[in-house]
Order: structure tokens, then sequence, then C-alpha cells
């Protein structure tokens, strides 16, 4: 008989917690879901600059005459050190 009531005294207590839970649990959702949704924004406005840079370079380098690409720019790669 013991059991029968700490049972229903435990399946009133989930009750209660799962309607403070649940609120609370779908804010942090929401939330979420927003932060998403700007780091997308903001992720598409960045591709969206390079992409407009690496178009504007190709159209500098088309325009260049033969052989003149890069002219003037070096670039020296060194060994790791170690």
């Amino acid at each position: 008989m013991e059991r029968i009531g700490l049972g229903i005294i435990i399946g009133v207590g989930l009750a209660s917690l799962a309607r403070i839970t649940r609120p609370t649990a779908k804010k942090a959702l929401k939330l979420g879901l927003t932060a998403i949704e700007a780091v997308k924004g903001a992720l598409g406005e960045g591709r969206e600059r390079v992409a407009d840079l690496v178009a504007e370079v190709k159209d500098e380098m088309a325009r260049e005459p033969e052989g003149a690409g890069g002219a003037g720019v070096r670039a020296r790669v060194e060994p790791p050190a170690g």
C-alpha cells in the first residue's frame, strides 16, 4: 500500500516538474533556433563578400595583358622551422 502512495506522489511530482520544465525547454529551443538563423545569415553575408572579391580579382586578372598576371607580386615560401 505504501508503494502505491509513493508512486502517486512521484507521478504528481513528475507531472508538476514537466509543467515547469516544458516552457523553459521551449524558450531554450527558440533561443537556439534564433541563434542558428543569425549565424546562418552572417555566414551567408561573409560567403557573398568573398565571392564578390574573387569575382573582382578574376575580372582584374582577365583585363591584364598576357604575362602580366601578378606582376610585382612576389611570394616567398619558407620551410617550417625545426
